[in-house]
């Protein structure tokens, strides 16, 4: 085999992966399925009739999508540093709250488009502070950003529920929530779709990622950051402050998933209201190997799955959690497929009479976000 087809079975070989470690997840869930005496075909089925072939299934997919590609975009920037952001959901909260509160504070009074985007940056303010608070602690008391921002998402919690049943609260209905921006204000639809243009903005998400992550020195910066920290500091870089920003950049783009949902679908921010995008996006991105435009059809496909899943326990009588062990099932056989790819590669250079010279990322702050994976922009 040359040199040139060498290369490209190794840049097919870990999408292959990706696809068989949903695969063998899809096998193993319906296992499960089966040894509790569920019929688990039937149970697909109704997974994939719900998310891909009924036309209201799948607008509600492609409006899932949104929200799930821009959370993804940010997650991607952070982990190519090498910074385990465990906080999406509180920033993403944080994010909608007050996109919530801004939009309803000027819709009727400003012109659409200005109304849009003032609580898009609202949104973005709101999960970039969110992020600040752990990106000061990892950068000047080398904290774990892993247990800082998980904590903040109790804290978010429970801060946006007493906002919008105190200062926030709409006084008008009963429930606690914020003011509701009027239907007629809020994001137009795509033409001749029911899909909002927010999926528009989550596409150019990752195509801007895309292009940082191609095109630019900061880009490249982070990946050495992401690669090996030490050979980072070696070189001058100012890891302390790439990484936290890496860190601040994916909550604000948190905040905006945040403010795509209340402005094209919600209108509004209700107490308790999670819809846990982070720890999906987290499956999401590694199986898209870490690679930008991989993300959007990775996204449509976790985002048909949490559609088609929530009607799986009312049609099949399947467990609530499926969908969450599903995940978790495709997470475990990633990591099992990384690890025979790394084997294979030690196989093959072994084999050629080449050591295996690749250099294993570090990380001085956590786990590296890129150890084991082969990432293409």
């Amino acid at each position: 085999m040359n040199e040139r087809a060498r290369m490209s079975s190794i840049s097919i070989l870990p999408i292959v992966s990706s696809v068989l470690a949903i695969v063998m997840a899809f096998v193993i869930g319906g296992i499960f399925l089966e040894a509790n005496g569920k019929d688990a075909l039937h149970a697909y089925r109704i997974l994939f009739e719900r998310g891909l072939v009924n036309g209201d299934g799948l607008t509600e997919t492609f409006k899932k999508m949104a929200p799930m590609l821009i959370v993804s975009a940010g997650l991607l920037i952070a982990l190519r540093a090498s910074v385990w952001n465990i906080g999406i959901d509180g920033q993403f909260m944080v994010g909608a709250l007050l996109a919530g509160v801004a939009g309803a504070a000027v819709a009727g009074s400003v012109p659409n488009p200005l109304m849009w985007l003032i609580a898009a940056v609202a949104g973005i303010i709101g999960g970039m502070l969110w992020a600040v608070i752990p990106a000061l602690l990892m950068v000047k008391f080398n904290l774990n950003e892993i247990i800082t921002t998980l904590m903040m998402n109790y804290v978010a919690v429970n801060v946006c529920a007493w906002l919008v049943k105190g200062p926030f609260r709409d006084s008008s209905v009963v429930a606690p929530q914020t003011k509701q921006i009027p239907l007629a204000d809020r994001l137009p639809f795509i033409p001749g779709t029911e899909v909002h243009i927010g999926l528009i903005v989550g596409l150019l998400c990752v195509v801007v990622v895309a292009i940082l992550f191609r095109s630019t020195v900061y880009g490249f910066c982070l990946d050495v950051v992401g690669r090996n920290r030490k050979a980072a500091i070696h070189a001058g870089l100012p890891v302390g402050r790439l990484a936290g920003s890496a860190l601040i950049l994916c909550g604000a783009f948190a905040g905006l998933a945040g403010a795509n949902d209340v402005l094209g679908i919600q209108g509004l921010f209700k107490a308790n209201w999670d819809p846990g995008y982070g720890f999906t996006a987290f499956a999401l991105v590694y199986l898209a190997r870490l690679n930008s435009l991989l993300l959007i059809p990775f996204a449509f496909f976790f985002s048909f799955l949490l559609v088609g899943g929530d009607s799986m326990p009312r049609r099949a009588d399947v467990p609530t959690y499926f969908v969450g062990m599903l995940e978790g099932l495709m997470l475990i056989c990633f990591a099992v497929a990384v690890y025979l790819e790394r084997r294979w590669h030690a196989i093959s250079e072994r084999i050629r009479g080449r050591p295996d010279d690749r250099i294993e990322p570090e990380s001085s702050s956590g786990p590296s976000a890129l150890e084991g994976l082969e990432i293409s922009s």
